[in-house]
């Protein structure tokens, strides 16, 4: 039989081991979390757990950069950005709240769809608050700012807004931006600025138009970067880093500002006041829609004035331009207010052209200054008459009184003289054509502005060419004494824009020098007030195109005579223009020219035949001159009408002969005597 258990005492013995057996316990509690609070801290701290990188990543936001400023030769600011309120809203805010659509846009007091649209814009990261109006009141910011419990994730920033404080008066030299297109974007996506930063994001502005687009890789600047901290649920938990954008440069443009304003003054003028005139072939007023302007310093090839008429505003395209005005500028019946017209525009000079055949034909020695050659009314060659546009026979003229007078039957002549040259063969080149290309006529200028037209002087080339790419349109492929005898009084198939024309004057005026025509002056590492007083990191320098053949020193002297009686002769062609001009301390050497125009009709049906071109160039002072002027006024008349004038009002203010209370109106409205 087994002995009973016996029980253990129960004295302090077994109560000093029972404690001791839990204060083990518990230090190896405190031990095991110390253990892993060490292990998390410090041996883990950089490895993320599996379900750490499930739950948390990085997106990258770009940051705009403020463009560059762009100012006048005086430093007047022509593009600039000003801090407007914009409302941005988070997108997963919108996720999480779907009402925030309906309540913003009874805040903005625009339709559901529009801002529901503009949140959606796939152009911008789901991370980054999407812009959804701009420029908004301070009541509307307020009403946002006490309503965020209906509105969360609904902000208002200050963000810099493009703006162009002369608008229409610069609009087609400085240009305008837009938001960049999915063309553009993929073009030009793999570019970088800086070290791991695109110059280009999808929400980048790109300048489209101007000098906002020949000189953007100035005005840009360098997008800032933003790296931020999301988790699963696209919830921005923090900014891991960020690089500040860094703005782009100023550019400092040659135009003035003050002869801008006068030119475009000008031109709205004489269009105004070649409607008051009626062609005495068509019976019907002169229709005048449209007009350019240029000024030129034949010195150095830069540019004060680029004048078109129509214009438009660029402000318009800040924000987005509406579909109604973006119509309007591209109606045909609205004579295209955004053509560049000084430099897109191309059609005849008319007799401004005599320039050029007077040059070829001193430099060939076709024939004497001196030569009196016989004018009986026009000239007859193979049969065809070609008739003299004053129908009168001015009897024996020198080179002289036919620049002076126009004559056109002497400049025929000289025309059909170059002519035979070329076509006895013996190697001899087109004078007239190789002449006209010196003082880049039928070439493009090299302005840095965008949407220029090359132009075109006809030739035996141009031709064959026009002849094998459109047979039926131009049977005959040879260049025929015809055509080189109309192409010398300017009115053969030759399209040339007012700044080639402008050009050609000021490689004459300055003794043969074809500069490359400038539009900017330097660029400049930002400023300080808004003023153009930055670093200068870019100088543009006078840059020489070609060389002219001038006559020599006597016959030049011959010509600039004949181009100052233009305007100083009383039988000069624009004589009655120039009556109120101050003359005798500024002489102005000048040419004419109405550009004959075809029998046809426009688009919107009024009719133009004989609804010539006016022409005029000229240049000032004649015995050192400082301006070129050339204005080109379509279906206005003659060049003495509306050209010659509109010329004259701009040299009052390139002389500085304005009085504070303006230009009179004899300068301004009066037309000259037989207009």
């Amino acid at each position: 039989m087994a002995s009973p258990v016996t029980p253990a005492p129960s004295g302090p013995s077994s109560l000093k081991i029972r404690a001791v057996a839990v204060m083990v316990v518990v230090v190896c509690l405190f031990a095991t979390l110390l253990g892993r609070l060490w292990y998390l801290q410090v041996a883990d701290a950089n490895v993320p757990s599996v379900q750490q990188a499930a739950s948390q990543g990085l997106e990258t936001i770009y940051i705009p950069a403020p463009r560059g400023d762009i100012f006048s030769r005086g430093g007047q600011l022509l593009a600039g950005n000003h801090i407007e309120q914009v409302v941005e809203v988070q997108p997963d805010a919108v996720t999480e709240h779907p009402g925030i659509v309906g309540e913003l846009a009874a805040v903005l007091d625009e339709p559901v769809a529009q801002v529901k649209a503009a949140i959606d814009n796939p152009q911008y990261s789901p991370y980054q608050p999407v812009p959804v109006a701009e420029g908004v009141s301070n009541s509307v910011a307020l009403s946002i700012y006490e309503n965020q419990k209906l509105l969360p994730g609904v902000t208002v920033t200050a963000e810099p807004i493009r703006y162009y404080p002369y608008g229409s008066l610069t609009a087609n030299i400085v240009g305008y931006v837009s938001q960049i297109t999915g063309s553009e974007y993929s073009a030009d996506k793999s570019q970088m600025c800086a070290k791991g930063i695109p110059c280009y994001t999808t929400t980048s502005q790109v300048g489209q138009a101007g000098v906002e687009a020949s000189m953007e890789q100035y005005l840009r600047g360098i997008p800032g970067k933003e790296v931020e901290e999301v988790n699963a649920q696209g919830q921005v938990l923090g900014v891991a880093s960020y690089t500040p954008p860094i703005p782009g440069d100023n550019i400092v443009l040659s135009i003035s500002l003050k002869d801008q304003r006068a030119a475009m003054t000008a031109l709205e003028d004489w269009t105004r006041n070649a409607r008051t005139m009626v062609g005495f072939t068509s019976l019907h007023r002169y229709r005048s829609p449209a007009g350019a302007m240029v000024v030129e310093d034949p010195r150095n090839g830069q540019l004060l004035a680029l004048a078109t008429y129509p214009d438009y505003n660029d402000n318009a395209f800040v924000g987005g331009i509406s579909e109604s005005l973006w119509k309007y500028y591209n109606n045909p019946a609205n004579h295209y207010p955004l053509e560049n017209r000084p430099i897109a525009w191309a059609g005849a000079t008319g007799s401004t052209f005599k320039l050029i055949t007077a040059t070829a034909a001193l430099d060939y020695g076709v024939r004497s200054p001196y030569y009196l050659y016989h004018d009986t009314g026009g000239l007859t060659v193979g049969g065809q008459f070609f008739r003299d546009n004053a129908g009168i026979a001015a009897g024996y003229v020198d080179l002289q009184t036919a620049i002076t007078i126009s004559d056109d039957a002497y400049f025929y002549s000289l025309g059909y003289d170059l002519w035979k040259l070329w076509a006895g063969g013996k190697g001899h080149p087109e004078y007239l054509q190789n002449i006209a290309a010196e003082y880049g006529l039928g070439r493009y200028s090299g302005v840095a502005l965008p949407g220029e037209a090359p132009g075109i002087v006809p030739s035996q080339q141009v031709f064959t060419r026009q002849h094998e790419q459109y047979p039926k349109a131009y049977p005959n492929s040879y260049f025929d004494p015809g055509q080189e005898i109309q192409e010398a009084i300017g009115q053969g198939e030759d399209e040339v824009t007012p700044l080639q024309l402008a050009d050609a004057y000021s490689a004459f005026a300055n003794g043969g020098t074809l500069y490359v025509p400038k539009v900017a002056l330097a660029v400049e590492k930002p400023g300080t007030g808004g003023k153009p007083n930055g670093k200068i990191i870019k100088l543009y320098t006078p840059q020489v195109k070609d060389h002219v053949q001038m006559p020599s020193a006597a016959d030049r002297a011959i010509m600039i005579s004949g181009f100052e009686g233009v305007t100083s002769n009383p039988a000069g062609t624009a004589y009655g223009a120039f009556t109120r001009f101050p003359l005798s301390k500024i002489p102005v050497a000048g040419k004419t020219g109405t550009a004959q125009v075809g029998p046809n009709y426009s688009q919107v049906g009024w009719p133009k035949y004989v609804q010539n071109t006016s022409v005029f160039s000229s240049f000032a002072p004649a015995n050192a001159p400082r301006f070129v002027v050339d204005a080109f006024f379509e279906q206005s008349g003659y060049g003495a009408c509306a050209a010659a004038p509109a010329v004259v009002q701009e040299y009052y203010t390139l002389f500085g002969l304005a009085k504070h209370g303006g230009l009179p109106a004899s300068v301004t409205s009066t037309l000259p005597p037989g207009c």
